[in-house]
């Protein structure tokens, strides 16, 4: 039986709300005095550069609170994260992470030095490249945004882990488990790596910032915040998703990461598996959650209907918006299939090859502007009328 901490919060302003988070350890029988004298990996989210109140990225007052609970216990924080583009320092500059890590003296490591770490019990990748700076601290507490996500549903502490994976390796992933289900497997191998693969092994905490989160056409700056209210901790991942789907009231069925991952051996096999500690779900729970409109026919359905035909047909498409795009080109820098090219001559937007296209949304998350929208597939139309 895994225990899950659910601790109501609806605020980053509430005084009690570094109380909250240690009394969260506490309720999983996590005694903080194991930060004694280690390095402690701290991997928030941060995907973008992001204003805290879109919701975006793990809020900077979590992240400082979490901080402070391990300098308490005599610990070393060290923040260990790769942003999809920008790299972590440059990400630090532009946001009041920079601030934070600087008062409290938080270690910020090079994150583009990468080793591979084994997982031989891996249904498909055996051996994963990660930031060597996960190989250098003791211990991971991972941090999580309770955020919509077009591929996975839901950006939960499984999802977070990606993060792992230096800036544009992770696109190239997206071309390797393009689905639903491939991706959620990678997911489920790179976890079991992280578990087995250190030697020694290491801890990993999960801690779901859910007071302010995302719904709609998350993770990026398409996506809406949302109050959700909720601290949510777990030495599983899987059994803090699915406390979070008990939440914002989805489906655990519809999250992929949950399907696929209940079918391991070393992670929950099933909410039975699940003891809730602290408040009750049903009291929090949400009526009003809107997840991403992407996440039926875009995912669910379209494999392994992979032609160009069934594509136009069954699933949306990322489409540029004139009146917003810069042609910055993140989302060609970013684009896993290389589907994205210049815009020709007076356009005023980048060249989208759709048959290339493998509708990761990659692209989409990371847009700065928020310039790329869905667009139906023809029979998705028709259906609507």
């Amino acid at each position: 039986m895994e225990k899950v901490s659910l601790n109501s919060c609806s605020s980053y302003d509430d005084p009690a709300l570094k109380d909250k988070i240690l009394k969260s350890l506490i309720d999983i029988d996590f005694d903080p005095q194991v930060f004694n004298g280690m390095r402690i990996g701290i991997k928030p989210n941060l995907l973008i550069p992001s204003a805290p109140e879109r919701s975006i990225i793990t809020h900077p007052v979590f992240f400082q609170n979490v901080v402070q609970i391990i300098k308490d216990y005599n610990g070393i924080p060290v923040i260990v994260e790769n942003p999809a583009v920008h790299g972590l320092s440059t990400l630090l500059k532009k946001t009041p992470y920079g601030e934070i890590v600087q008062a409290l003296n938080v270690e910020v490591p090079e994150m583009k030095e990468t080793q591979l770490i084994p997982y031989d019990d891996a249904i498909q990748f055996k051996r994963i490249e990660i930031s060597k700076a996960f190989f250098d601290v003791d211990m991971i507490v991972n941090l999580p945004k309770l955020k919509t996500h077009g591929l996975t549903v839901i950006t939960g502490a499984l999802k977070n882990l990606f993060g792992v994976i230096p800036g544009l390796k992770k696109s190239r992933m997206h071309l390797k488990a393009p689905s639903q289900e491939d991706f959620s497997s990678f997911m489920m191998d790179l976890y079991g790596a992280l578990l087995y693969g250190f030697e020694p092994a290491k801890s990993i905490l999960h801690i779901m910032d859910g007071i302010v989160g995302m719904e709609g056409e998350g993770p990026g700056l398409s996506g809406t915040p949302k109050p959700i209210g909720v601290i949510i901790s777990s030495r599983d991942p899987l059994a803090v998703d699915w406390v979070a789907t008990q939440i914002i009231n989805i489906s655990p069925e519809d999250v992929p990461t949950l399907s696929v991952g209940f079918k391991r051996d070393f992670c929950i096999s099933s909410p039975d598996d699940v003891k809730v500690i602290g408040d009750d779900p049903e009291k929090l729970k949400l009526t009003n959650f809107q997840v991403s409109k992407n996440s039926f026919f875009s995912n669910a359905v379209r494999w392994p209907f992979t032609s160009s035909l069934f594509k136009q047909w069954l699933v949306e498409k990322p489409v540029p918006q004139d009146e917003k795009c810069t042609l910055c080109y993140q989302c060609m820098l970013i684009c896993p299939a290389k589907a994205i090219t210049n815009a020709n001559n007076k356009e005023k937007t980048p060249n989208y090859d759709y048959d290339k296209c493998i509708r990761c949304f990659c692209c989409m998350e990371i847009c700065p502007e928020a310039a790329i929208k869905t667009q139906k597939g023809w029979l998705q139309w028709l259906m609507r009328y």
